[in-house]
C-alpha cells in the first residue's frame, strides 16, 4: 500500500501573501499528495492565478467562490495516480482516484453552508455517493459538530440543528470519524474573554471500504496561523508507535470504585444524534476513560499485572 497524505485547510481567502506563504510552508513541511483548500474566496480567474504557481508539480480542480463566499481548490501531485474530477456543486468537489490498491477510491472535499436549509441539501446531494460501493473519504469544513464535546464557549443549542442533520448523514452513509491528534478544536472566533468560541468543524470521515484498504492512518490538527482555522493532515504511513492495542476489560477492575465512576463519566454526555451513533460514541468514550484510568489510577500491583498481561 502506497502512503497517501492529504492536507486540508480553511484558509479564509488565499490571495494574500501571508496565506500563500503559509500554504507553501505546510506543503514543504508535510509533503502532501493532496492539498484541499476551502473557503478560498477566489473566483475562477484568481483560482487559476493561484494554481499556476504550482503547475510544474501539481494538477488541480476548483469550485469558484460566489462573491466573497465559499470556494474550493484541490491540488494533487503529478504521479500520484490518475485523478479525475467526477462532479462538483457549490459546496463539494468529488474526485475519483485510480491507484494500484485500492484500484479506485473517491475523495470528496467539503465546505458546507451556514444556512441550515443549504446545509441539509449538501447531505442529500452527498448521499448517492454510497451507491458507488467504492472506498470513500471526505474532508473539509463541515460547518457542524457531532457531539456536545466538540465545542466550547457557547450553548449546544446553537449547534443542535446542524449537529442532528450531520449525524444523520454520517450514520445513514455508514461513515466513521477518523479521529485526530492535537487540539480538540479546529476553529475559534478569536474573540476575547467570555465571547471566545471554539469548535471542531473540520475533520476526515471515511467508509469501511476506505478504512479496510488504508488500515493505518493518523490525523493531526496542525498549528493555527493566518486563519481562524487549523489545518488538518492525514497520513496513511505506518505509525508503529500509534498501533492500537486491543482493549480488554478485566474483571478485577470491578473491585475498584473508580472503575464505576469512570464509566459514569463516560456516559454523562449530551448528544443530538441518532441512537446508534450515540451508542457507538459512548462505547468509544468508555474505552478511552477506562484505558486512561488503567494507566494512571490503578495500584502499582494492578499496573504490574496489566503490564505482564500485555
Amino acid at each position: 500500500m502506497e502512503v497517501t497524505k492529504i492536507l486540508c485547510w480553511n484558509c479564509r481567502g488565499l490571495m494574500k501573501p501571508e496565506k500563500i506563504s503559509r500554504i507553501k510552508t505546510l506543503m514543504r513541511e508535510h509533503q502532501p499528495d493532496f492539498v484541499c483548500l476551502v473557503e478560498t474566496r477566489a473566483d475562477a480567474n484568481r483560482a487559476i492565478k493561484f494554481c499556476d504557481k504550482f503547475a510544474k508539480v501539481w494538477e488541480w480542480a476548483a469550485i469558484p467562490a460566489q462573491g466573497m463566499s465559499g470556494g474550493i481548490i484541490t491540488l494533487w501531485k503529478w504521479g500520484v495516480g490518475m485523478v479525475t474530477p467526477i462532479a462538483k456543486s457549490r459546496f463539494a468537489l468529488y474526485l475519483i482516484l485510480t491507484t494500484d490498491k485500492p484500484k479506485h477510491w473517491v475523495l470528496s472535499v467539503i465546505y458546507n453552508a451556514q444556512s441550515i436549509l443549504l446545509h441539509k441539501k449538501v447531505w442529500r446531494d452527498l448521499a448517492p455517493m454510497t451507491q458507488l460501493n467504492l472506498p470513500w473519504i471526505l474532508v473539509g469544513d463541515f460547518n457542524a459538530i457531532l457531539t456536545n464535546e466538540e465545542h466550547k464557549g457557547s450553548e449546544f443549542d446553537n449547534y443542535s440543528a446542524k449537529a442532528k442533520a450531520f449525524s444523520e448523514f454520517v450514520s445513514s452513509s455508514q461513515l466513521m470519524d477518523l479521529g485526530y491528534q492535537g487540539s480538540p478544536f479546529t476553529w475559534t472566533n478569536n474573540q476575547q474573554g467570555l465571547a471566545r468560541r471554539w469548535a471542531r468543524l473540520d475533520r476526515f470521515l471515511a467508509n469501511n471500504d476506505w478504512i479496510g484498504n488504508f488500515e493505518t492512518y493518523l490525523v493531526k490538527h496542525l498549528h493555527r496561523t493566518a486563519s481562524d482555522y487549523s489545518p488538518i493532515f492525514l497520513s496513511t504511513k505506518l505509525f508503529d508507535r500509534h498501533k492500537k492495542k486491543v482493549f480488554r476489560f478485566e474483571n478485577y477492575w470491578l473491585e475498584h470504585e473508580n472503575c464505576y465512576s469512570n464509566v459514569n463519566k463516560a456516559w454523562t454526555l449530551r448528544t443530538n444524534t441518532t441512537p446508534m451513533h450515540a451508542f457507538n460514541h459512548l462505547l468509544s468514550r468508555t474505552r478511552n476513560y477506562l484505558s486512561n484510568w488503567r494507566k494512571t489510577g490503578l495500584s502499582p500491583l494492578d499496573k504490574d499485572i496489566t503490564k505482564t498481561e500485555e
